[in-house]
């Protein structure tokens, strides 16, 4: 079972009505270590008190236990956003309620920053707040600058009315006093384990990692698609080759933003598809209009 507090309080809920919100910890190169799902938030089945706790779990090894790690506050109806440098944004939601219009009440203004780099039980840190409430039905996701667009709230509360306004979200590294690393990417169309030039400008590969981003949808805590890859990388001076992921399991086909970092800093992101398009979603008709692909 998922326990619910740090006492293992197993009265507390996860799943929709008591909305939690899941992501998978990045992946990287050579793809050998075992996944690892976080869960955060959640509340009561009786006091509808929102849950202070994240839990995770490997569910590929021998024996997986829970681990759980404390939030600095409770939260119910929280999106959790993959951001540029492999990092997670804990954002919206509410300290008390459920899903479910006008079910929630104590807006919770403030998000977290998730570093799974840290030591385990020191990874959260309490960021800038808002005055906006975001309850049921909101959405975060991620942009190719690397900050973050808020938007929505519960369309049917009479103490918070639905939010027309939106936000942008700016995470610690957007905000640092260093340039970018800018490069150029010659093919955006990926295979799987081929192996793509990138062309970096006005710096040297010193200290280079790149970061591939799932394309987001969100919603009721779910963010559809997501996933934090950390693809192998070889640079020389001013040229890497980037390998895409091995297959369809490590990186299921679709659409990635391709971060480059210099150190903490983020490179504006391209859109690269990896995979191919299987399903052919952009096997559109012949119409007036632009067709998807690359």
């Amino acid at each position: 079972m998922i326990p619910g507090a740090a006492a293992d309080d197993f009265s507390t809920g996860r799943t929709y009505p008591w909305n939690g919100a899941g992501v998978m910890m990045p992946v990287k190169a050579p793809y050998t270590a075992p996944n690892t799902i976080m869960l955060c938030g959640g509340s009561n089945y009786n006091t509808r008190v929102g849950l202070d706790t994240c839990v995770s779990i490997t569910p590929e090894i021998a024996n997986p236990q829970w681990s759980i790690e404390h939030m600095p506050s409770q939260r119910v109806l929280a999106c959790i956003v993959s951001l540029a440098d492999g990092t997670f944004l804990i954002i919206n939601g509410a300290h008390l309620g459920s899903a479910g219009f006008a079910n929630a009440q104590e807006p919770n203004y403030a998000p977290v920053l998730y570093n799974p780099a840290l030591p385990f039980g020191s990874r959260m840190t309490e960021l800038a707040t808002t005055n906006i409430a975001r309850l049921y039905h909101s959405e975060a996701s991620l942009l190719l600058d690397g900050s973050v667009i808020v938007s929505g709230s519960d369309p049917e509360d009479p103490n918070f009315p639905q939010e027309y306004r939106h936000e942008r979200f700016s995470p610690p590294y957007v905000l640092l006093n260093q340039l970018r690393p800018g490069y150029t990417l010659p093919v955006k169309d990926w295979a799987y384990k081929g192996g793509y030039q990138i062309i970096l400008k006005g710096t040297a590969s010193t200290n280079m990692k790149l970061i591939l981003v799932g394309a987001q949808s969100s919603t009721h805590g779910n963010t559809m698609s997501t996933r934090t890859v950390i693809p192998a990388t070889k640079c020389t001076g001013f040229s890497c080759t980037v390998y895409a992921p091995t297959n369809a399991l490590v990186c299921p086909p679709g659409w990635f933003m391709l971060f480059v970092l210099d150190g903490a800093k983020p490179s504006l992101g391209q859109w690269v598809r990896i995979g191919g398009d299987p399903a052919q979603l952009g096997n559109w008709p012949p119409g007036p209009f632009t067709r998807p692909g690359v």
